[in-house]
């Protein structure tokens, strides 16, 4: 039987954890999914979606957000010129290592995740 009130806590500790990680960093989930994504060197658009699991319409706003900050940058692919290449800015590689290293607390109800990583 699934626990409907332990998901609602997971779903609210979630939420306050987007909250801390957007005051911090100003970067939602998506935006710092994505940009990890691309850190860990998923450079095409589909795979990025794939990753993320996102729509291409959704991937197409948080890359138009991400792009307007300057933290990364669409070029033409050098295999495709159809197909196009998404790389971090210096802004947007210093930010991943600033976030990647900030002390964040972590929910309770939550950090079993962070520890089983």
């Amino acid at each position: 039987m699934i626990d409907l009130c332990a998901i609602r806590k997971l779903q609210t500790s979630l939420r306050n954890l987007e909250d801390q990680l957007k005051k911090q960093t100003g970067l939602s989930f998506n935006d710092a999914l994505l940009l990890c994504a691309v850190n860990k060197g998923i450079y095409e658009p589909g795979a990025l979606a794939k990753e993320l699991e996102l729509s291409p319409s959704r991937l197409t706003r948080v890359l138009d957000s991400l792009e307007e900050r300057n933290l990364i940058k669409r070029t033409l692919s050098s295999a495709d010129r159809r197909s196009l290449t998404i790389s971090l800015t210096e802004i947007g590689n210093s930010v991943v290592q600033t976030y990647s290293c900030s002390e964040m607390n972590i929910p309770e109800d939550l950090a079993f995740t962070q520890a089983n990583t």
